[in-house]
């Protein structure tokens, strides 16, 4: 759009020079001195045209009065930097194209084309002073703690060649310069006039960004994203947004860009939510009507309990009355709250803790190369935790690196968005299946904290159910009759509506005219309309937090599970607090935190436990081949997904052909031990091989797979071929007939691994001297191992 200066003819031949410029000014003569004075007498000399553009801020003087001489410096300084950059991205090939600062908070744009008119000019520099204002507001902020008002003037440079060129330039600035004056930047009428095209004709469209959960990989939401036509200056959003700004026009653009997000997201959403933006002012809006969205629902076929308003931090909230209240509207209605841009903008966490988001969406600024930063890792966590205090999850916005997404995910962060994991779309595209496996392979290495990664339908029970239209009266009947039932879900169209409670129920019912009051009213006259209700994927923890984010006098409800918005269960706080207990007691048993399967303390007592009973037993020491080798070409994450599997299938191996009393743990990294019958030990092991020679192969692609061997470095540096993942397993027979200490089931262990790992291929070896643990048996005398 900026290069349309430059397709038309003039529309004048001369211009009048305005009252009080009878001179050239001092900086037309200065501008055009050396390179720029030749650039732009070639031009014109060839029959081109110029148009000026000036920016500049709005009461400079009293910024350089209110702040540090190099405070204004600096802003002045920024100005001149962006409008630069503006004009580099935007005007590439122009044949003048001049940014030259004026002074301080005064930047000057020539721009030369073959012909020009005014109306495309000042199309131009209204769109060149919008872009040039969302790039200086950031930094303006931080330095002044105030959005500056950027104002624009455009005019032709009207020369009948290079004589009267200085008097041109001259009269053009002078009217460039009373048109920023006069106008105060509100943008040109061309601009207004599409702009106003683009909502009256319904030209705003949506895209789609996926908000992932960081434990299933699933995704949990959409975000819609506005966008204007291609091709047009207000293809992007901030162009949008900004002018809708300026025009007061902030409502109305609002209003068309949540009926094409819902327009666009209501077929196919597959249980997903919608994230909404919305900005803070469109509800202090004189014309605000707040029942505007839930007619756009009930076109669409959309509950408001599938939608999340997403409130931007960016802009400042004066009315903070109204503000509540309007927000305590849409939560009684059933909408979900987010606050977006957690880490920039106006709002500190004293005002998120009085929004009581739902939802907190961390700036990218944070995230941002968050695994090489430590000090942006404790903000995160502090983060974290303020967030579990006020019940709320994270969402980290800006993912756009693999190693960014683990840090995330080992932080514990509930939810992520960004380019890597999928970028804004229409139709929305799904993130990639190896990013999916990578996030579940992740996700149980979440540090620190009680982590129960199991989702809560797990724990859910069938639930008591009652339609929305039935009479008090049945809900009584029901508790009489089924005396253990303590909560009954009220439905509509298999959706869940709210939540009675006997003790509630009974207390009223049993106050004075409360049978006469209630007995024949429907239940949702006195039923809980707001029950914490969460999906079957909803980890465990998470949905414990949620519940005792609640206030007091439903601290202990049910806690409502659905699938798509549907209920498919209830569980109670007792037992998702049973479920984290034992959790706790597997964690205090020193579990892997990558396989969850019992570590080296649990391991060690086992082994104790089998000795003092003189249980006969045989230790298999399981390690990969090969794996630093693999888990360097492939990355950790696919290293982890290779232990997970050997984990899996050695869990298998024993369920299917050991005994009930038969032991699996893993001591870290690659290497796992198995404690087994003796009898059943060869075909445990034997199972487990013959499972990991057919898994093992997808671990690689097919060229791999073809070639047989992968090259790398492997543990003494040497670089070279090396064979694909195979599996080595070393038995040894232990009698604990007498003690056996456990530097002898080291070493003993250590040399049966290194035998079985001489060997080529997935090996099994047994040692063949005698058990461990013989009265008048020492190592000395033993036969070394043999293989099998």
């Amino acid at each position: 759009m900026l290069r349309t200066f430059m397709q038309f003819s003039p529309r004048f031949e001369q211009r009048y020079i305005p009252d009080g410029v009878g001179a050239v000014p001092s900086q037309v003569p200065e501008l055009l001195r050396g390179q720029n004075r030749s650039l732009v007498a070639g031009h014109v000399g060839l029959g081109g045209v110029l148009g000026m553009v000036l920016l500049e801020i709005h009461d400079f003087y009293l910024l350089r009065r209110l702040f540090r001489p190099e405070v204004a410096a600096a802003v002045g300084e920024i100005l001149e930097n962006e409008a630069r950059a503006v004009a580099k991205t935007r005007l590439p090939g122009v044949p003048v194209c001049l940014v030259e600062r004026l002074d301080t908070g005064r930047v000057l744009i020539v721009l030369g084309g073959n012909a020009a008119a005014l109306d495309t000019l000042e199309r131009t520099a209204a769109a060149f002073r919008l872009e040039v204002r969302g790039r200086v507001r950031p930094e303006a902020v931080r330095l002044t703690g105030q959005e500056l008002e950027i104002r624009c003037g455009a005019a032709l440079v009207l020369s009948r060649g290079l004589d009267g060129l200085d008097m041109a330039l001259a009269s053009a600035l002078a009217e460039a310069s009373r048109l920023a004056r006069g106008e105060a930047g509100k943008g040109a009428s061309p601009m207004q006039r599409e702009f106003r095209e683009i909502l009256e004709l319904g030209r705003v469209r949506a895209v789609y960004q996926p908000i992932v959960n960081l434990r299933s990989g699933s995704v949990f939401a959409w975000e819609a994203l506005a966008r204007g036509p291609n091709e047009s200056v207000f293809a992007s959003p901030s162009m949008l947004f900004d002018f809708a700004e300026e025009t007061e026009a902030v409502f109305v653009l609002e209003k068309a860009c949540r009926e094409a997000a819902i327009r666009g997201f209501s077929p196919g959403h597959d249980g997903a939510k919608l994230f909404c933006n919305i900005h803070p002012r469109t509800m202090l809006d004189p014309a605000f009507t707040p029942g505007e969205t839930r007619k756009l629902l009930d076109k669409y076929g959309i509950e408001p309990r599938d939608v999340v308003l997403e409130i931007t931090e960016r802009h400042n909230v004066q009315d903070f009355k109204l503000f509540h209240r309007t927000l305590a509207h849409y939560r009684d209605a059933g909408y979900g709250v987010a606050v977006d841009d957690v880490g920039t903008g106006y709002s500190g966490l004293a005002s998120i803790a009085e929004i009581k988001p739902d939802f907190m969406k961390i700036d990218m600024s944070l995230v941002r190369g968050i695994d090489a930063n430590p000090v942006k890792r404790a903000l995160l966590e502090t983060l974290l935790t303020f967030a579990e205090k006020i019940g709320c999850r994270i969402v980290a916005e800006g993912i756009e690196t693999e190693s960014e997404l683990i840090c995330l995910i080992r932080l514990g962060v509930h939810f992520g968005q960004g380019f890597y994991l999928g970028r804004p779309a229409l139709p929305p595209a799904l993130p990639r299946e190896d990013i999916r496996l990578a996030i579940v392979a992740g996700s149980s290495q979440a540090v620190d904290g009680l982590k129960c990664a199991s989702p809560i339908s797990d724990l859910a029970e069938r639930p008591n159910q009652i339609l929305h239209n039935a009479q008090v009266g049945e809900v009584k009947q029901f508790f009489d009759a089924e005396e253990a039932a303590h909560a009954v879900v009220v439905v509509r169209d298999g959706r869940p509506e709210g939540l009675i409670m006997s003790h509630h129920l009974d207390r009223l019912l049993s106050s004075q005219y409360g049978l006469a009051l209630f007995l024949r009213r429907e239940v949702t006259r006195i039923m809980d309309p707001q029950p914490l209700a969460v999906e079957w994927d909803t980890p465990v923890e998470v949905a414990a937090q949620a519940a005792m984010a609640r206030d007091r006098d439903k601290l202990y409800d049910p806690i409502l599970v659905t699938c798509r918005g549907k209920l498919s269960g209830i569980v109670s706080v007792q037992k998702i607090l049973d479920a984290l207990a034992c959790v706790q007691v597997e964690m205090a048993k020193g579990a892997n935190p990558l396989t969850g399967l019992p570590g080296n303390v649990a391991i060690e007592r086992e082994i104790a436990r089998r000795a003092a009973a003189q249980n006969a037993t045989c230790l298999v020491y399981v390690d990969l081949d090969n794996f630093k080798v693999y888990n360097d070409v492939f990355g950790f994450q696919n290293g982890d997904k290779a232990i997970l599997m050997t984990a899996r299938i050695l869990g298998e191996a024993l369920a299917s052909h050991g005994g009930e009393e038969d032991f699996l743990g893993h001591v870290g990294g690659d290497d796992f031990v198995l404690l087994c019958g003796c009898d059943t030990v060869e075909p445990v092991c034997q199972a487990a091989i013959e499972a990991f020679a057919a898994a093992s192969p997808a671990l690689y692609n097919p060229e791999d797979r073809k070639r047989g061997f992968i090259e790398g470095q492997s543990r003494d540096g040497r670089v070279g071929r090396f064979d694909l993942l195979t599996i080595s397993m070393g038995v040894i027979d232990c009698a604990f007939a007498v003690p056996v200490t456990m530097d002898e089931l080291g070493q003993r262990a250590a040399a049966v691994k290194k035998f079985a790992k001489s060997r080529s291929g997935n090996s099994l070896v047994r040692d063949r001297r005698s058990p461990l643990g013989l009265p008048g048996e020492t190592d000395e005398r033993r036969e070394p191992a043999e293989g099998k």
